[in-house]
């Protein structure tokens, strides 16, 4: 299941057996103990919760139990989808997002008689989903009469986005999806082809491009906003855009227009392949944004001592990134609350790094309007990062002290080699080598025997290592963004 949706779900028996539906979908087999110490409750309501689900479950779908477990099997023909197409419906708090989803005032009188509740149960609910909102600036305004969403329309829209992603493919949200996937994928393929030819995240375009159509039919249009009529890649892409969303009906005028260029924008990849006449443009009509990643680029190439960062894609995924931002800062701002996990800073081996993102920054007097500089220097990192590793990676010394029959010994050696991967250098050495070795922050020693008054933290291993001791070595050498 996907995390957005669960938040959104406020009933906690349903949200409860969903849980456990996700638990059996990812499992061939589990006991009743372990679902139940895996989702947080007893035994007693597992089985419980079991029982409605078998009458719930779908055709070809069933739920088998024997000594060894419960296991949850179809048939080769059955999608995950028949199950959240039974499930789903039950939450009325996902009913309601949906129906708000499709309208811009909902009648709350056909909503309660719809779905069985009373006015101050769906107030109830109301509430619990408005504490999940709040974090994107929108909420839900309930009177007896109507029900609607308030907020900027660009913030709904990328509410939606972040909740309907998962389900660009499922007809739960989006009906008749092949025909409107179509259209876009004849876009990319086709419109785009050549000199105006792009890498894109075609489910997350794809994703906006439903979101604003079903959104614009509902009369829901994006609020007025500053924009540059005259910039070079709104030129070139709003034509072609304008033509994609005829063929669902929809006219895009004002913001709508640089809105669904926005959107399109986004979908953008790093490390692109751009088609000539778009790598013309960047490079002639961004001429300032393009020194700026220049320069930063050849900064931390000198900090970092690695002139190789110069010949990496950093320069042209800067480039890119400055860009989206350039292009509306607004737009930008609104746009980081759709990935909010990305606002906690985290920078392991190159501190140096979060100073030349907000340099950077801080260097482009349109941005000053944005406050907050987290995620911008979030996603400098990542592709700081990226690069950097691209020409080597980071490296962590762990030390190998074991002593056990030589051919086992060199077995296990490679073994662990392969199975803590290319992040983790494992040398062997002898005890007597320990005293002259280089050591490190962060550097590790694995031993099977035990050692005294060592400067450096161990890890001690059986002769024939367990699960949970490669769990846990795992664990203590692992060294990346997260």
């Amino acid at each position: 299941m996907y995390s957005m949706l669960k938040k959104i779900i406020t009933e906690k028996d349903i949200y409860r057996q969903i849980l456990l539906l996700e638990q059996l979908l990812n499992h061939s087999q589990l006991t009743a103990k372990e679902l139940a110490e895996k989702t947080g409750t007893t035994q007693r309501t597992i089985f419980s919760d079991l029982q409605l689900i078998r009458d719930y479950l779908p055709e070809n779908w069933e739920l088998d139990t024997d000594s060894n477990g419960i296991r949850l099997i179809t048939d080769g023909n059955s999608l995950t989808n028949d199950i959240w197409e039974v499930f789903l419906p039950h939450s009325v708090s996902l009913q309601l997002i949906k129906q708000l989803f499709f309208t811009k005032e909902l009648k709350v009188s056909e909503f309660l008689a719809e779905t069985g509740i009373s006015y101050e149960t769906l107030k109830r609910h109301k509430n619990k989903i408005n504490q999940q909102l709040a974090p994107y600036q929108i909420k839900i305004k309930l009177t007896t009469y109507q029900a609607s969403l308030t907020g900027a329309e660009s913030a709904i829209r990328i509410f939606y986005h972040r909740l309907l992603l998962p389900f660009t493919h499922n007809n739960y949200f989006f009906e008749d999806y092949s025909i409107h996937e179509e259209h876009y994928l004849y876009f990319l393929t086709r419109e785009l082809a050549g000199d105006t030819a792009v890498d894109t995240e075609q489910i997350f375009g794809i994703c906006w491009f439903f979101i604003n159509s079903i959104r614009i039919k509902a009369g829901c249009r994006i609020d007025d906003f500053s924009y540059d009529f005259n910039d070079s890649l709104f030129k070139l892409y709003a034509p072609l855009l304008q033509q994609l969303y005829k063929k669902e009906g929809i006219y895009l005028q004002s913001s709508d227009i640089f809105f669904a260029f926005f959107c399109f924008l986004e979908s953008w990849n790093y490390d692109n392949h751009l088609g000539s006449q778009v790598a013309k443009i960047l490079t002639n009509d961004y001429l300032f944004l393009l020194e700026q990643a220049q320069r930063t680029v050849q900064e931390i190439a000198n900090e970092l001592q690695l002139p190789q960062l110069l010949t990496t894609n950093l320069t042209e995924n800067l480039l890119l990134l400055l860009l989206k931002y350039a292009e509306s800062p607004a737009l930008s701002q609104q746009f980081q609350l759709e990935y909010q996990e990305l606002l906690i800073q985290h920078n392991e081996g190159y501190p140096s790094l979060n100073d030349n993102g907000r340099k950077l920054f801080e260097g482009l007097p349109q941005f000053s309007t944005i406050e907050d500089t987290t995620y911008f220097v979030n996603l400098f990192l990542l592709l700081s990062r990226q690069a950097i590793s691209s020409i080597h990676s980071d490296t962590k010394i762990v030390y190998f002290i074991f002593q056990s029959e030589p051919a086992w010994k060199s077995f296990l050696f490679q073994e662990l080699t392969d199975f803590l991967g290319k992040r983790v250098k494992l040398v062997p050495i002898e005890i007597s080598q320990l005293s002259t070795a280089e050591i490190a922050e962060g550097t590790l020693l694995v031993s099977n025997i035990p050692l005294d008054s060592v400067a450096i933290p161990v890890f001690y291993l059986s002769t024939t290592p367990t699960k949970n001791e490669l769990s846990q070595l795992i664990e203590l050498t692992s060294s990346s963004y997260f």
